[in-house]
């Protein structure tokens, strides 16, 4: 006996419409699990950052940035400071490097280093810390409002995307 006689299965057989209908829902689902696991919203909060971040700003952070490569002089990043609080603060300092700032530039291994992201200085001195491996010396572009200094690598959350 013919099966297909005994069960009618056009009903299985996809039609444009469908296929349509299933590519969107796969399409769906990429963005949703590239947006909840590879990019991630931030909004800029407070001065800190000003001019380059102002505050209310939306951002998204690349948590895949560092997996292949470390942060670099002049990388913006975000920051996990504690249990649902970030950071965005810019990398001035890598490891091994000695960092300070002196009359409100700052110094790597006792020499003055250009800032082009920064609008003006502030006169403040900073010691000169070196920086242990696994971490990084971070500040906000707006050194009249922020200080922060060394933090570890595993606080590092994400490279900052425009």
């Amino acid at each position: 006996m013919d099966c297909s006689k005994v069960l009618n299965l056009a009903w299985l057989r996809p039609t444009p419409r469908t296929k349509t209908y299933a590519a969107l829902l796969g399409l769906v689902l990429v963005c949703y699990l590239v947006g909840s696991s590879v990019l991630w919203p931030v909004q800029g909060l407070g001065t800190s950052m000003h001019p380059n971040f102002e505050e209310g700003t939306r951002h998204y952070v690349n948590k895949l940035a560092y997996w292949s490569e470390k942060p670099q002089r002049g990388d913006v990043v975000t920051l996990r400071v504690r249990a649902g609080e970030v950071y965005i603060k810019r990398v001035v300092g890598l490891p091994g490097e000695a960092v300070g700032f002196k009359d409100g530039k700052l110094v790597i291994n006792g020499k003055p280093h250009p800032e082009y992201y920064t609008e003006s200085t502030v006169p403040w001195q900073f010691d000169t810390v070196t920086v242990r491996e696994n971490c990084y010396f971070v500040i906000g572009d707006n050194r009249a409002t922020s200080v922060l200094g060394v933090i570890p690598a595993d606080r590092i959350v994400g490279k900052v995307i425009y």
